[in-house]
């Protein structure tokens, strides 16, 4: 069994859902245990006992979330070589992609030795508190379901 760890950061609770999402995608492919934990919930070390680690946070003004960033600043001291993984954000107005765009270039500087599997995901939020769009959760799970594939290869 294959165990993967979904790391986000969310203040009205959407990216919390679209965490949840990926982490059913996930699991849907079989053989693959994820958990979902907020940056302040996580010590970086127990990042070792993961074969996949996805970040993600909401945009605020076109850039990733402050403690996603925190969190990833702490965790080059532990040793990811090897480990896979993918990013996430959540955006409202034309903001898609952006922050996930800067996220997975800060992955890849900074946690070299991580492969990012799949292109970052943005999901769609109606207004700056919520709700998502209704076909957001959909493509969230697909994403997971994606990145789980990845992970059995």
């Amino acid at each position: 069994m294959k165990k993967a760890i979904i790391v986000y950061e969310s203040l009205y609770g959407n990216t919390k859902r679209v965490a949840q999402a990926i982490k059913d995608g996930m699991e849907k492919v079989g053989n693959v245990e994820c958990s979902i934990k907020k940056t302040s919930e996580i010590h970086t070390n127990d990042l070792l006992r993961y074969d996949a680690i996805l970040f993600g946070g909401p945009n605020h003004n076109q850039e990733p979330a402050r403690n996603i960033l925190r969190f990833i600043d702490r965790a080059t001291i532990v040793d990811l070589n090897g480990k896979i993984g993918a990013a996430f954000d959540t955006y409202t107005g034309g903001n898609i992609g952006i922050a996930v765009a800067k996220l997975e270039t800060i992955i890849r500087e900074k946690l070299s030795g991580m492969e990012l599997v799949a292109n970052g995901f943005s999901a769609l939020v109606e207004d700056r508190r919520g709700p998502l769009a209704n076909e957001e959760i959909p493509r969230a799970t697909e994403f997971g379901a994606l990145v789980g594939r990845k992970l059995l290869i």
